[in-house]
């Protein structure tokens, strides 16, 4: 199986993305650009361009001003920048676009870190539920980029249901670094093991503490309430090509069914072929229960590719 999908799109798609031009397009400060950062700002070198081409003109031209470039750019639109990559409805800025120093700002970063309220659109690939507008690992992590650039990462309703409930997860600390394709959590069964691996690279600054005290949720709701944890990403944009996204995430998900029916009937035969599905087509909650002979270890180094 292929395990790294290049993509054309330069820009990460942000989780309810409501736009996706730059700031400084919005501001009408540069041409129409879309954001390649995912608003991320303050850390990105589009932002630090603009203001530093401003700060040179102002020397070429011998203009001063005590005001931040930011404010100097902004000024006649008034809107907080976070208004402008349409994060919030509506805000105007109040602290002269000290956007670094910024209370405001400050709480829109730390907010980042707690769940998105709005919950992600399903669609359905051969009974298992894949979320829109998050990327997929080739090993069964999602990763969700949400707007100032931090991901959020969970394993999927696929691998969920074909290991079945969990009795533990065990998660890197916070400050932990992770690597794309190297192990991140831990899902423990009766004994048995199943190391996840991280959909991208960087800093763990989040964990999901409820899935570690009670891991119904991780099951139930594998892209809500059953994330894992939060990235402080470090090669996002390079990450993200090796990821699954959109329409190619549901046909991915087609042919790893495909793959799964023929390892079950390898161990019982064709006539089990499609004991997977549940009534109405979706996949059963419990997959590795209704076929323990195919293996604990077999499924996890077939579809985790952790083993």
């Amino acid at each position: 199986m292929e395990k790294s999908v290049q993509k054309k799109d330069k820009q990460p798609i942000v989780f309810s993305m409501t736009n996706d031009l730059c700031v400084w397009s919005r501001a009408g400060v540069i041409k129409s650009t879309k954001c390649v950062n995912a608003f991320n700002c303050l850390g990105c070198a589009m932002d630090q361009r603009v203001l530093t081409n401003f700060e040179e003109k102002r020397k070429a031209t011998g203009t001063t001003g005590s005001a931040n470039p930011r404010m100097q750019l902004l000024m006649k639109q008034g809107k907080c920048r976070h208004m402008l990559s349409g994060r919030v409805s509506y805000g105007l800025c109040s602290y002269g676009y000290n956007c670094a120093n910024c209370a405001f700002d400050q709480m829109m970063d730390d907010s980042s870190y707690l769940p998105n309220l709005q919950p992600p659109v399903i669609d359905i690939a051969s009974g298992f539920k894949v979320a829109r507008d998050h990327y997929y690992h080739f090993g069964h992590t999602w990763a969700r980029v949400e707007y100032g650039g931090k991901v959020r990462v969970g394993v999927d309703d696929f691998a969920l249901r074909l290991l079945g409930p969990q009795d533990e997860i065990q998660m890197p600390g916070l400050g932990s670094k992770v690597s794309q394709n190297d192990t991140q959590a831990v899902l423990k069964r009766n004994g048995n093991e199943a190391p996840t691996l991280s959909p991208v690279d960087g800093t763990v600054v989040a964990v999901n503490h409820k899935v570690l005290k009670n891991t119904k949720s991780f099951n139930e709701y594998p892209y809500g309430e059953g994330w894992l944890m939060v990235i402080e990403p470090s090669s996002l944009r390079k990450n993200l090509k090796n990821l699954f996204f959109g329409d190619e995430s549901q046909s991915w998900v087609d042919d790893e069914y495909l793959r799964l029916q023929n390892l079950v009937a390898d161990a019982y035969g064709e006539e089990t072929k499609y004991r997977m599905a549940a009534t109405g087509g979706e996949a059963i909650s419990d997959i590795y229960s209704e076929v323990p002979e195919v293996g604990w270890n077999r499924l996890v180094s077939e579809f985790l590719h952790s083993v």
